[in-house]
């Protein structure tokens, strides 16, 4: 930064104070070298020097003129790939990436956002100027080389720190050229070997800021003090390249064992030999730099810094990831380790190329490859009755909870990312905006016309719109034979239930479950009504239906919804997972059975209650224990509960909504890896 604002006058007002204080400075901040004889013929003159900032690049402009960055892969991409693009456009699944390019003032706000893992991709911007000054942290070291312009000698050089002013004697009727360098980092910075005619290296792994400028010292009345402040505004004279990869979403589908990632070219990155006085860089030479990445993170994050000294030549750098060996917590064993780098081939390794726009000192070109594992979308039979309630997540706010691309999408935002099913619509096949009734829907009805309606959803003659997810809710009452022989059949070809029943003991319902877990002395229990309160046990951190991707449950409760509770007695606990037992916080009698579980081995899971997504009246202490937020689309907790055995009236929340949610993503994933359709990765590598 060229200051060329020359000094002939200075505040006299607070001299006194500035002399007794700068004199301290000049003591405690001065650098011994090349500086002896600080006072002579000084007469009272100070020049203090302070850095008063940085500025971003040596282009200011509006937001709106920013240079265009784009992105492009040899990977399926989530959607827009510059920062004014929206993401969220493929229908893609199976391990893909939210890639962007940035191209913006370096230390600027603007250039810092991307780097935040799972970023929203809107690209809104502010509108203020994106080459304000920034602050040099506290602490920085610089050197500043201080000339006599009269004879041209070196009059004055020190080494100082940022945040603590430097205060040297001057002379009156002195013209003094400085020049000031920085690394931007707390380094030292010896002397220029040739201090006539200094100049250093650039280096790719280091910053370098500059600034220089000129303070004429005024002749004024003997023993008069004045202060000339020197305010060092430094400016970038190199480029940043900056990439990140952000696999934290991978991760939570797969543990990574090995990752790399390289420049495919090494020629990207050159320094220089910067000239001091003159402000220029020449000599220009490439550093050869191929790898970026080498070893694992405990973050699963990646984030490599460099410089180079020739902007101007970088209008592309291209990353490719040459090793990601991962294995899949939910898949089978058998299929579980993958090298996605290489699955589709050596020669079709995941690569980014990041594209700039006439790139200049001062800038940040940022590539950031954010890699997902995106679920395929799903299909969900619904069986409950014809009511607004949404008793099996077809309707209402629970449909609304599911159906929103903020919990189930391929947003960058989104909790769980999930292909939509066509472009523009949810994950759930079939579904619209308002239910998901059109064709996964069944109107419950305990006759043989009902009994086969269900079936022929199960088993539909088009392959193609078989459920990969059933969901029964109220009123289904009765697992009648037919329906049950269906279900078992289902469940044991990896189907996915998730099974809210309520009220009937009958024969029926005894028979399913003693059928399902291979046993004869499963009894059921009909006792707890509306708006008993069940805790939730278990505090396991790592149980992801108590403390899952939509919310932590534990040490919570679940609320009944009207009815009359059903209990499971006699189950076999070493085949499932407890999640409720019988004995409501605000009742005194309580249900012999288990009320909640997930079997261990098969893909079912039960809650004994039919309407436990029940939703509608916000403020009932004993019905519609479901809570959504409309704004955000997230589920909430519920006040919740009649007085009773103590207890005060919604004294507690049910915790429904957040159940439930953890329970379809464990539906979801399970689906995805485990489900009848085969996995994506489960076909050998592509040699």
């Amino acid at each position: 930064m060229n200051n060329t604002t020359t000094y002939r006058s200075c505040s006299r007002i607070f001299s006194t104070l500035f002399s007794a204080l700068l004199l301290t400075f000049s003591v405690a901040s001065c650098s011994p070298d090349n500086n002896e004889g600080a006072s002579a013929g000084g007469e009272g003159m100070k020049m203090v020097i302070k850095v008063d900032g940085v500025i971003g690049t040596e282009v200011i402009q509006p937001v709106s003129k920013m240079a265009v960055a784009s992105v492009s892969s040899t990977m399926s991409l989530t959607g827009g790939t510059t920062v004014g693009n929206t993401s969220g456009l493929t229908t893609a699944s199976g391990f893909i990436a939210d890639a962007k390019a940035e191209q913006a003032p370096m230390d600027a706000t603007v250039g810092n956002q991307i780097l935040k893992s799972a970023v929203a991709s809107t690209g809104n911007l502010n509108n203020n100027l994106i080459a304000a000054t920034q602050p040099m942290p506290v602490g920085y070291t610089y050197r500043i080389l201080i000339y006599d312009k009269a004879t041209g000698l070196l009059w004055k050089t020190v080494q100082a720190t940022s945040g603590t002013p430097v205060s040297l004697d001057a002379v009156k009727g002195g013209t003094y050229t400085w020049y000031a360098y920085s690394y931007n980092n707390n380094e030292t910075i010896p002397e220029p070997a040739n201090t006539a005619s200094p100049s250093i290296d650039t280096a790719i792994d280091k910053d370098l800021l500059y600034a220089t400028g000129e303070v004429v010292v005024a002749k004024t009345p003997q023993n008069q003090q004045d202060t000339y402040n020197v305010a060092i505004t430094f400016q970038h004279k190199v480029a940043q390249v900056s990439v990140k990869v952000d696999a934290s979403i991978l991760a939570e589908y797969a543990t990574i064992n090995s990752f790399k990632a390289s420049f495919a070219q090494n020629n990207y990155l050159k320094k220089g030999t910067f000239d001091i006085k003159g402000g220029s860089i020449s000599n220009l030479q490439v550093i050869p730099t191929t790898d970026i990445f080498t070893t694992l993170s405990p973050t699963n994050v990646w984030e490599a810094n460099y410089y180079t000294a020739d902007p101007a030549a970088l209008t592309s750098y291209k990353v490719n990831i040459d090793d990601l060996q991962v294995h899949f917590t939910d898949a089978a064993a058998a299929v579980a380790d993958r090298n996605l780098a290489t699955y589709n081939g050596a020669a079709n390794k995941p690569s980014f190329t990041y594209n700039f726009t006439s790139p200049a000192s001062g800038q940040r070109l940022l590539g950031v490859a954010n890699l997902w594992y995106m679920l395929t979308s799903k299909r969900i039979l619904h069986i409950s009755n014809n009511t607004s309630y949404g008793y099996a997540l077809e309707q209402g706010r629970s449909w609304a909870f599911l159906n929103a691309k903020e919990n189930f999408g391929n947003l960058p935002t989104s909790l769980v990312k999930m292909s939509p099913w066509t472009s523009g619509g949810g994950a759930w096949i079939g579904g619209n905006a308002t239910d998901d009734k059109t064709e996964n829907w069944v109107n419950y009805s305990a006759s043989t016309s009902g009994d086969n309606n269900i079936i022929n959803k199960i088993n539909p003659a088009d392959a193609s719109k078989k459920p990969d997810i059933i969901i029964l809710g109220y009123d289904v009452l009765y697992i009648r034979p037919a329906v049950a022989t269906a279900l078992l059949d289902y469940i044991n070809n990896n189907g996915i239930v998730i099974m809210l029943l309520q009220d009937s003991v009958g024969a029926e319902n005894r028979s399913f479950f003693n059928s399902l877990f291979g046993v004869s002395n499963i009894t059921l229990d009909s006792n707890g009504s509306g708006g008993a309160m069940y805790p939730l046990v278990g505090t396991n951190s790592n149980d992801k239906i108590l403390n899952g991707q939509v919310g932590d449950a534990r040490g919570q409760y679940w609320g009944e919804d009207a009815g009359t509770t059903l209990g499971i007695v006699n189950v076999p606990l070493s085949q499932v997972t407890v999640y409720s037992y019988g004995q409501a916080l605000n009742r005194t009698g309580s249900n012999s059975g288990i009320t909640m579980f997930k079997h261990n081995t098969k893909n079912f899971f039960y809650i004994g209650d039919g309407g436990f997504v029940s939703n509608g009246d916000l403020t009932s202490a004993v019905i519609c224990p479901f809570n959504y937020d409309a704004t955000t689309k997230r589920p909430l907790p519920k006040p919740y509960g009649d007085a009773g055995n103590g207890y005060t009236a919604r004294s507690k929340s049910a915790y429904n909504s957040i159940v439930m949610g953890n329970i379809m993503v464990w539906a979801a994933r399970t689906s995805e890896f485990n489900g009848f359709k085969p996995w994506k990765y489960a076909a050998p590598p592509t040699p």
